[in-house]
């Protein structure tokens, strides 16, 4: 059986859709021991899973439930359906994500995963696209995620370089943090007065800019004080740096 195939069986099963019900979260909270309760009255012990069999009778309970006007009905309703929808997209064992406009690098996601997200976001902003592919838009409608099938060793590939660039961003964090800390006084935060500055990652470069905290006084250190060509003198000694753009001139860009 094909690893494609397996998924698509996967799909279909009552289990697989009781299981997506269960995780999903309701605004009308007691929908969630509503479910629960109708496990309890199919399933002898309490400690079991449905099989297959038993997630089927559930789903023709809480099939009636939805039907017949109860406290939560749409809404159960609803959900139901967003899970169909989801066992319906998914089909293949593994997909790779990407970001539209492009933000950082692609990642991997199993079909488990990819099914949660489907089932939760729902049918009005995941679409189906060539290849088997999915579209997942985002709440803004300016941004969105395209999911791809990819095979296995694809997908393994794709973990390895997400979870070396992780690695390179902890690195090159700690090491700009290492060079200013004994010198500057560094963002804390966790404080409302923890004014100072602050080092970020974002796609292989280092960004080191002021934060004010809950003391927009305090940014007065920064340029008048000295403390942004400070900045610039120490990390210099260790990487190649760059003056921020426009969009933020009071930041200091370093390229490794």
């Amino acid at each position: 059986m094909s690893e494609a195939s397996s998924v698509v069986l996967a799909g279909s099963s009552k289990q697989t859709a009781l299981r997506l019900l269960r995780r999903r979260s309701f605004s009308a909270g007691y929908l969630a021991q509503v479910i629960d309760l109708v496990v309890r009255e199919v399933v002898r012990s309490q400690f079991d899973e449905p099989d297959e069999r038993e997630a089927a009778l559930v789903h023709q309970r809480l099939t009636r439930y939805a039907a017949n006007g109860r406290p939560g009905s749409a809404e159960l309703a609803r959900a139901m359906l967003d899970v169909k929808h989801a066992l319906d997209l998914v089909r293949h064992g593994h997909y790779r994500a990407s970001a539209v406009p492009e933000s950082g690098l692609d990642t991997a996601v199993s079909a488990e995963q990819l099914l949660e997200l489907v089932a939760e976001v729902g049918r009005d902003r995941v679409l189906a696209a060539q290849g088997g592919a999915l579209v997942a838009l985002a709440e803004d409608e300016e941004a969105s995620t395209v999911y791809r099938p990819v095979s296995a060793a694809q997908a393994k590939a794709l973990r390895q370089a997400a979870r070396s660039a992780k690695e390179e961003a902890i690195r090159l964090h700690e090491g700009a943090v290492e060079v200013l800390s004994p010198h500057v006084r560094m963002a804390d935060w966790s404080k409302d007065d923890g004014y100072g500055v602050a080092v970020d990652v974002v796609r292989g470069e280092v960004s080191v800019q002021w934060w004010p905290a809950a003391v927009p006084e305090s940014l007065a250190l920064w340029e008048q004080g000295g403390i942004r060509q400070l900045c610039v003198a120490l990390l210099s000694a260790r990487f190649t740096v760059s003056e921020g753009d426009q969009r933020t001139p009071h930041a200091v860009t370093l390229c490794i």
